[in-house]
């Protein structure tokens, strides 16, 4: 798995402000950038995605958690996808009090730590 970096985390976030009413995706890949893929250009996103290691996997888990979008509260998938197949899928939102939020990013850096 690739786990979000923790200095990515504030870059998500505002990310996540800016594009709150859209639908889609916030992708982050080997450039550690986080960007938005609207729904409109998922197509190309999930094509690219298959034709890496692991990317039927990673495509099949991303369209259940675009479904699971339109559930979530605001919440939007965020994909950390490493050109070697690695990836992390997760929702990300606003929703919650700030202790969970904390207890989230307490958990990112645990996992990162584990995998560096």
């Amino acid at each position: 798995m690739a786990f979000p970096l923790p200095s990515l985390l504030s870059s998500i976030k505002d990310l996540l402000l800016e594009v709150q009413w859209l639908d889609g995706v916030i992708l982050v890949t080997d450039s550690q950038q986080a960007t938005f893929v609207p729904f409109s250009q998922m197509d190309s996103l999930l094509r690219r995605v298959r034709a890496c290691p692991n990317g039927q996997m990673v495509v099949e888990r991303l369209c259940i958690a675009l479904h699971d979008e339109y559930d979530g509260e605001g919440a939007k998938p965020v994909l950390v996808f490493q050109g070697d197949g690695r990836f992390w899928l997760g929702m990300m939102g606003f929703n919650g009090n700030q202790s969970n939020h904390d207890g989230a990013v307490a958990h990112l850096d645990r996992c990162f730590a584990l995998c560096s």
